[in-house]
């Protein structure tokens, strides 16, 4: 199983990547020798595929389609052609309405998009917002793209791009650093070309961020701002400077704005912690909580606005895990209009066909309604983006595999991969993070839960409980498995442990967690066995019945453990003088260590005992002679998981981050 914790990773870390791959092979082999890379991009029907080649296999693209979409952007002069952010791939073009997908990503050196937007008038002009790669723009209809964040935006989380509509040139952006709750709004008047900083979170009393920037229709001199947990703020003089407009909003958890062009005043506001959406008829001089028919304490991400209603609007809250809801009475009642269950990230209506709705989710991709929400339908072609975040052997069924992906739960895989068939029955959340195996029982383990599959239907298993500190170390874990928005960790409320590893020994259960150490699972009873506030990254037993444990502490450094019948012990501390002879191999392939600052996953065949795959970042190396030679392959995505097919020694799955799933011929 590949665990891993961002937020304990150091320059030492690499070295101990290198000691866990050199002890999982160290066992078997002495030598390696790294072979050729082959990479290439291959066009479908549907959209871009990337994926690596083999000199003498293939590579297809298998299981859901799916994936995190945060961000749309119509085509101005054509409402058929539509712009949609992925968090993690970059961004795809239809021309059709959403039928077909093109991947438009060439120039983005950050595929991890955050907000979209086009020019009003100029179909060539589009902007990509990325989480922690500042601002792109693209001149040729999303082409290509070049960096366009003037010195100023270069590592910023790019959270909204507003576009004057009067005056195109004029831009805002509201952004953070990565690790800071610092905000910034910047201005653009020469159309992205240079920005100025107008206003940071440091002028709160305690820091704070800003998600949603917006120019009243009426007056391009108002500009709105909503402040992550300040509440709403407005600018009357073009946004050189801003006061808060919070009279009568008791939840200031702001997120988003829509202001009405047919009413002077009429402004909407989602916020996210209880209260739903306030409107103000007096341009946020007071407000009025207006959120009747909402569910209750539900988190609105954004609000918007139907663009073609004419004196009274219909105004849409995108929720986060309750679908979509919309109103007709100026938000004094609200109704739902499907996707139940869904968390929204954003919703457009195309230009000139008001009856198409566009939806973009956290996991399950994009949907399409044509019918004013009373159908809707995915449309996500073949574009499986989704994270795979484990496989494993099936226990009691010997001609199938496990996969865990995550937002949608874990599947059956047969067919050499073609056919996923879920097996969700009884699972906690389908927010599955990683899979273990352990003496024949499959455990499912998610965000501060775990599940055992008992041949029928899945039960939870009760963990101990965490500290608040180590809760915050298990999201940052999960962080390292999962690329997603921040307001989906925000939701974490849970008290248990994170599990990162098991291992079952002597009818005792082992388990590994990220920032909680070592657990021991005696009868019913849980103990702590070592490693307080460790982060275990990895187990693995050894013929001899031992179990080695690698991890790491809140510094950054990281240890070698040994865990028998007399308990813990310390076997090698990972320093920067560590050498692969320490575990007894010879010699490791040139520049491997590149590639494992992050932890490996590790398959072997079923079928041939010889044959293995280990994987890590974006590389993957198999071996069909016990180690002695082995064939490098890269991938454009983060290799994340990998199993052989039970039932053919040339067929690899491979499960990535980023990308979905992979099925890979093996020579």
């Amino acid at each position: 199983m590949r665990n891993h914790l961002r937020g304990y990773r150091s320059l030492r870390f690499s070295v101990f990547g290198l000691i866990f791959f050199a002890f999982l092979i160290s066992l078997i082999f002495t030598t390696l020798r790294l072979g050729e890379v082959f990479s290439q991009s291959i066009s479908t029907e549907n959209y871009i595929y990337y994926f690596p080649l083999v000199s003498t296999g293939e590579s297809t693209p298998v299981g859901p389609v799916g994936g995190t979409f945060t961000s749309f952007a119509i085509d101005p002069g054509q409402n058929d052609n539509i712009y949609a952010g992925h968090y993690g791939s970059g961004v795809y073009k239809s021309f059709d309405q959403g039928k077909t997908w093109y991947r438009k990503s060439v120039g983005l050196s950050n595929l991890v998009i955050q907000s979209l937007a086009t020019h009003p008038t100029s179909s060539n002009i589009v902007f990509a917002g990325t989480y922690k790669g500042g601002i792109y723009k693209s001149t040729n209809a999303g082409e290509s793209w070049q960096a366009s964040s003037g010195g100023v935006l270069n590592n910023h989380i790019i959270y909204d791009i507003e576009i004057d509509p009067t005056n195109p040139q004029r831009m805002f952006v509201v952004s953070r650093i990565s690790d800071s709750l610092v905000g910034y709004l910047a201005r653009s008047m020469d159309g992205g070309i240079n920005w100025t900083i107008l206003l940071t979170g440091n002028s709160f009393p305690k820091p704070d961020y800003f998600y949603d920037v917006d120019i009243d229709p009426i007056n391009s001199n108002l500009v709105y701002l909503t402040a992550h947990e300040h509440g709403f703020y407005k600018s009357v003089n073009g946004g050189l400077t801003f006061s808060p407009i919070n009279t009568g909003v008791d939840d200031p958890s702001a997120r988003s704005f829509a202001i009405d062009n047919a009413y002077a005043g009429l402004v909407y506001a989602g916020v996210w912690h209880r209260d739903g959406v306030y409107r103000t008829w007096n341009g946020g001089a007071s407000w009025v909580m207006s959120s009747a028919g909402l569910p209750e304490d539900v988190e609105v991400y954004r609000v918007y606005l139907d663009p073609f209603g004419r004196q009274q609007k219909r105004v849409f809250s995108c929720t986060y895990g309750n679908g979509l809801y919309s109103s007709d009475d100026f938000a004094a009642s609200w109704v739902p209009r499907g996707l139940a269950g869904q968390r929204l990230y954003d919703f457009v209506i195309a230009d000139g066909n008001p009856q198409r709705w566009y939806a973009a989710t956290e996991n399950n991709g994009i949907f399409r309604s044509s019918s004013y929400g009373s159908n809707w339908n995915s449309i996500m072609a073949d574009m499986r983006l989704t994270a795979i975040t484990g496989l494993s052997e099936m226990p009691g069924e010997a001609d199938v595999l496990a996969g865990a992906v995550y937002g949608q739960g874990v599947f059956k895989i047969s067919d050499s991969g073609d056919t996923w068939e879920p097996m969700n029955n009884g699972l906690t959340s389908l927010d599955v993070v990683s899979l273990a195996l352990a003496d024949e029982q499959l455990f499912a383990i998610g965000r501060g839960w775990m599940d055992v599959w008992n041949g029928q239907t899945w039960q939870a298993v009760t963990l101990p409980e965490a500290s608040p500190e180590d809760v915050d170390a298990g999201i940052n874990w999960v962080r390292g498995r999962v690329l997603l928005p921040d307001e989906a960790f925000g939701m974490d409320t849970h008290s248990s442990v994170q599990p990162s590893s098991l291992i079952l020994k002597d009818d005792m259960l082992l388990l590994g967690t990220a920032g909680s150490g070592l657990w021991a699972l005696r009868g019913d009873q849980w103990e702590q066995v070592g490693l307080e506030t460790w982060a275990v990254q990895e187990m693995v037993q050894t013929p001899e019945g031992d179990v080695k444990v690698f991890a790491c502490d809140m510094a950054g450094d990281c240890g070698v453990f040994n865990y028998d019948s007399s308990g813990l012990s310390k076997m090698q501390t990972s320093t920067e003088g560590t050498s692969a002879s320490f575990i007894g191999l010879s010699g490791l392939p040139e520049g491997i260590e590149n590639f494992f600052s992050s932890d490996l996953t590790v398959a072997s065949s079923r079928g041939d005992k010889c044959t293995w795959a280990v994987g890590g970042g974006t590389k993957l190396w198999i071996t069909k002679d016990c180690g002695v030679n082995w064939n490098a392959h890269s991938f454009e995505w983060t290799v994340q998981a990998l199993a052989f097919d039970p039932m053919d020694t040339h067929v690899l799955i491979v499960g990535t981050r980023e990308s979905g799933a992979f099925r890979l011929q093996v020579p």
